[in-house]
């Protein structure tokens, strides 16, 4: 079995190019409608990677190189995997459940663990032997953004960090300040609000591949989730845009199907015990769910 230790600075573009390998395989197989995304550029993930190095715990396997590594990180108690990824050629032999056990044993004692897995039979028998079971699909939904903002719509600011950590809580299931930081520094943040008292945020910008998105964001009640999305939209501007959105957030998934949307494909959310339902949350994608 390859040597599993702790990463430093240095092996993040070795991890990079891991990634880019075994998640260009994935796309292959598993996600058509991200082939034109293809090869993955390593270098675009190593801002991600250097913020989970630096507010979690990241894991190398050598053998005797880097072959796999995994990621986690813990929000409120929540244990959360952000990555798992092991080279093409070193796969089925075990170290993919090497690295997770790793990485579980890293946030012994936390309150709930939980992972967005992809749809590979492989990824997805691992977390539920380790008692991650599905919460609900995380719907890939892709149509044009732009349009007019809705009244009440203005910039998110770090004096709002308040309610969003209460509001993460509620419809995430955790507060995590650290990630908000790094959105703020990676894209642009909206708030909706009416008179005077927020409903909800959310973030839009461009991730790997210059692929554009809305997420995550999150409002108090479903009823304002269309108004949310409508902001976003605005706020990203004419053009091609992605929103992860969970199965169970009807009020997402209606209006972005009546904004001309469809379907791209979908993961799952998987944890150890209910966090949030879902409902009135938009992902921000895998490595930070």
């Amino acid at each position: 079995m390859p040597r599993i230790r702790r990463a430093e600075e240095g092996d993040l573009p070795d991890a990079a190019e891991i990634f880019a390998a075994a998640c260009g395989r994935l796309i292959e197989e598993y996600h058509p409608a991200d082939r034109p995304y293809l090869p993955l550029d390593p270098a675009e993930r190593l801002p991600m990677y250097r913020h989970l190095l630096g507010t979690g715990a990241f894991f190398i396997a050598e053998d005797p190189g880097p072959v796999g590594f995994a990621s986690a990180v813990i929000r409120d108690g929540v244990w959360f995997l952000s990555q798992l990824w092991v080279h093409p050629d070193h796969q089925a032999g075990g170290l993919g459940g090497a690295l997770l056990d790793e990485a579980l044993e890293w946030g012994r004692g936390c309150s709930a663990f939980a992972v967005l897995s992809s749809v590979h039979p492989g990824a997805r028998t691992l977390y539920l032997r380790r008692s991650m079971f599905p919460r609900w699909e995380e719907n890939d939904m892709g149509g044009d953004g732009g349009g007019d903002a809705p009244p009440g719509t203005r910039p998110l600011h770090a004096d709002d960090d308040a309610w969003v950590a209460e509001l993460d809580r509620v419809a995430r299931g955790f507060a995590r300040p650290e990630d908000h930081a790094l959105w703020r520094r990676t894209g642009t943040g909206v708030a909706v609000e009416r008179d005077g008292v927020p409903l909800g945020y959310a973030y839009v910008g461009s991730g790997p591949g210059g692929k554009r998105r809305v997420g995550p964001g999150a409002v108090r009640h479903p009823r304002d989730m269309p108004v949310l999305l409508r902001a976003a939209l605005a706020a990203i501007g004419s053009g091609p845009v992605r929103v992860q959105v969970p199965s169970t957030n009807a009020a997402a998934v209606n209006e972005l199907i009546r904004l001309g949307f469809r379907w791209y494909g979908s993961s799952a959310f998987l944890a150890s015990r209910p966090l949030s339902d879902g409902s009135t949350y938009l992902s921000s994608g895998g490595a930070l769910g």
